[in-house]
């Protein structure tokens, strides 16, 4: 205990007996079981603290984790909907030449029909 020996616990005894007296001594022993009781109580709640505090600070990192990942969904989705919108404008581009032509096929075909009606 304490890195103390048999011999060290005895000689402390030896020396409270004399110093206390027989009839301070069980009193003294109580109010040190009594101190001992409240240090460890103290290291307990001091560790139990120290635990909580820790898992908070996990916590804590865990969340911006996943704020960061969130973060990069965000960029990622973004990104797609830029592609899209770009899509959508080349689509509606194309889509104008490609009406575009057809009015013009449409136009020849209406021409070549009107041709061969007048023939």
């Amino acid at each position: 205990m304490f890195g103390m020996g048999f011999m060290e616990i005895f000689l402390v005894l030896i020396v409270a007996i004399i110093a206390l007296g027989p009839e301070k001594l069980p009193n003294a022993a109580v109010e040190i079981v009594k101190f001992v009781k409240r240090i460890k109580t103290s290291l307990d709640d001091a560790k139990t603290t120290l635990a909580t505090e820790l898992n908070i600070s996990q916590m804590k990192k865990e969340a911006e984790e996943f704020k960061s990942s969130a973060s990069n969904i965000k960029n990622i989705a973004d990104l797609k909907m830029e592609e899209i919108a770009s899509l959508k404008v080349t689509q509606r581009k194309n889509g104008i030449v490609n009406k575009t032509k057809q009015n013009k096929v449409s136009k020849k075909k209406h021409a070549i029909l009107d041709k061969n009606k007048a023939v």
